[in-house]
């Protein structure tokens, strides 16, 4: 994978968990909901830190991170 695909979801995740825990703060959604985006994009913000933590500037194979 591409560093710069890589940040997109990276920062895809991250702004679903803060634009997520915002609406809860808000309540404008309700608890159920915001812990469904928390459950879901945690693991992903996980996964995809430890690709681009590990990506080169070029190609490169994907580490295994025991995901």
């Amino acid at each position: 994978m591409k560093r710069k695909t890589i940040t997109y979801g990276l920062a895809a995740s991250a702004i679903g968990i803060v634009v997520a825990w915002a609406a809860l703060a808000a309540a404008i959604i309700p608890p159920f909901a915001a812990a469904m985006v928390f459950v879901i994009a945690f693991p992903v913000l996980v996964l995809f830190l430890g690709l681009w933590w590990r990506a080169p500037g070029g190609e490169g194979d994907i580490p295994f991170i025991g995901y």
